[in-house]
């Protein structure tokens, strides 16, 4: 039984802005090195692959959200959300005063935790308060903050960092997102008992059985774990370029940290582009539709990709088009896994985070080393190959709504 769609009050309004706040600060520090990954490198003193590595750590780290998700489901989005801020930011501040590799991948781990464990629950937090005809629009609106990291966060990191140092940004960063955490208190519990189905509470210990439980994403899991598994394949996409689109721009045009901040600039803009299409058009031609003509715009835009180049206009354009399709994709696929299994919301979510993770953290792994071997061959081409498999995914296994038996076709009436 499918329980009432939730009123849209001027408590959402309050939660999306706080929300979109507190994922600024997420987001800039989750994109961070994609521009800059060469000049901290050489700032802790490694190499840009051993940089990479590191990267990997910390989205391995993220790994953990789903266990946090179930739990978000049992005990709260807001409590965990709290402690997820408070966690990315004690990792960014130990990454930034550290002077040995310990302290610094110990940095690295605890804040790769709390990134990863802080947007699904946010986006629990907030779906559970919207009926799903409406959740494009708002959770679109949500991740305009992916947008606003490159269009001011991470610009004005590249001329903190020329101006002053590279960790004065870690600093900032750290402050907001432990400033979000105290006024995320000031938002309403959520009542689990009005916002989903009730949650069996688990017994101390894992049996096998549990252990099954946990992955079973409700009576459509096999469309739910298909759009998780979308995840997983356009994040390797998509970050198998983005990860080395700043190492890419200094070697073949010698771009200083502030123009590659400029650069971040343009990258935000055309996350902002993307974002806003999915929160005004998402909804009414379909959260699973608006995935495929995403997936379709990432490979045509990959494989072009290393025609893309001679000037360092062409060269932007060609690191802006998949992006779009990428942002466009990753944004409807949100407010279609809120409702795969809604007693399960958070678990869900965090599973879809989980995925982009390991897609993403496997690219931090192949990208810069498959550039450094074949330039923008090594890059465009593998990203085509790998979201034609989202594609599939989507075409043949993932349903819209799958609990009401609707389809991406038969939402749009809604």
């Amino acid at each position: 039984m499918n329980s009432p769609a939730p009123k849209l009050t001027s408590r959402v309004g309050y939660l999306l802005g706080l929300g979109m706040l507190a994922k600024f600060f997420v987001d800039t520090a989750n994109q961070l090195f994609n521009p800059y990954l060469m000049i901290y490198a050489a700032g802790i003193g490694v190499s840009g692959i051993t940089m990479g590595k590191m990267i990997s750590l910390r989205n391995l780290s993220g790994l953990i959200a789903p266990v946090i998700g179930s739990l978000a489901d049992r005990y709260g989005y807001r409590r965990l959300m709290r402690l997820n801020l408070l966690l990315a930011a004690l990792g960014l501040l130990l990454f930034a005063l550290g002077n040995r590799m310990v302290p610094i991948l110990l940095g690295m781990v605890i804040w790769g935790v709390g990134q990863g464990g802080y947007t699904p629950n946010v986006h629990s937090y907030l779906s559970s308060r919207l009926p799903y005809k409406k959740r494009s629009r708002y959770l679109g609106m949500l991740e305009y903050s992916w947008a606003m990291a490159g269009i001011v966060g991470l610009s004005l990191t590249g001329l903190i960092i020329q101006g002053v140092s590279w960790r004065l940004p870690l600093f900032l960063l750290s402050g907001g997102l432990a400033g979000s955490a105290l006024l995320m208190g000031t938002l309403p519990r959520n009542s689990m008992t009005s916002e989903v189905p009730s949650v069996k509470p688990t017994p101390k210990g894992w049996s096998a059985a549990q252990l099954r439980d946990f992955f079973h994403l409700g009576p459509h899991s096999r469309s739910a774990w298909a759009a998780v598994a979308v995840n997983v394949f356009n994040f390797f996409a998509a970050f198998h370029i983005i990860i080395t689109h700043g190492a890419y721009l200094d070697i073949e045009f010698g771009l200083t940290p502030a123009r590659l901040g400029s650069v971040a600039l343009v990258m935000g803009l055309v996350d902002w582009s993307a974002s806003i299409l999915v929160s005004t058009v998402g909804d009414r031609i379909g959260k699973r539709r608006s995935m495929m003509i995403g997936s379709i715009g990432l490979i045509l835009s990959s494989l072009l990709l290393p025609f893309m180049k001679g000037s360092l206009i062409i060269a932007i354009i060609g690191l802006m088009t998949p992006r779009f399709f990428f942002e466009f994709a990753t944004v409807s696929n949100f407010p279609l896994l809120s409702e795969q299994y809604p007693a399960g919301r958070g678990k869900v979510l965090a599973m879809g985070i989980a995925g982009g993770l390991i897609g993403a953290t496997i690219a931090a792994a192949t990208g810069p080393a498959a550039y450094l071997k074949a330039g923008l061959w090594g890059l465009g081409p593998v990203s085509a190959a790998t979201a034609s498999v989202s594609l599939l995914l989507l075409v043949f296994i993932v349903k819209d709504r799958p609990g009401n038996g609707l389809d991406s076709s038969s939402e749009v009436n809604l």
